[in-house]
């Protein structure tokens, strides 16, 4: 079988150059894959910061509920609470992916809260790189004089 040889003339080739749908395929295949990268890495990022800021707050409130505790142990469990209690709303937080530990001095308390980001999360999205799967903040509260 023989095919059919097609040649351009130079009028046909005008023709498909001032093409306006061409024209506007080649623009998308160009900007399409930068806005994508562009939206991706807002939605990570956004998340991200979130679930910083939701760890921060559940320091802060760790600390300042550890004030109250009589001893070193009874701290450790005050502020466990209070961190679960202000971490309930975050998707994926457990036992598992947080971690909390007090130390204190004589004159303050300090908090911190460890959060590692679980498996198949969107922030763990390969297509834009993520600032990091672990998240960890500290709060520290002075202890009242007496």
């Amino acid at each position: 079988m023989t095919y059919p040889t097609i040649i351009a003339s130079p009028l046909a080739i005008g023709r498909l150059a001032r093409n306006a749908r061409g024209a506007a395929m080649v623009e998308m295949a160009l900007v399409l894959p930068i806005f994508l990268a562009l939206l991706m890495g807002i939605l990570v990022y956004g998340q991200y910061f979130m679930l910083a800021h939701s760890v921060q707050q559940a320091a802060n409130d760790g600390a300042r509920a550890a004030i109250t505790g009589l001893d070193a142990a009874d701290r450790l469990a005050v502020a466990t609470r209070a961190v679960d209690r202000s971490l309930a709303g975050v998707r994926g937080v457990s036992p598992a992916t947080r971690s909390v530990a007090v130390s204190e001095t004589a004159e303050a308390v300090t908090v911190a809260v460890t959060f590692t980001v679980p498996e198949g999360a969107f922030i763990r999205s390969s297509f834009v790189p993520s600032p990091g799967n672990v998240i960890r903040a500290d709060a520290t509260f002075e202890l009242p004089a007496e």
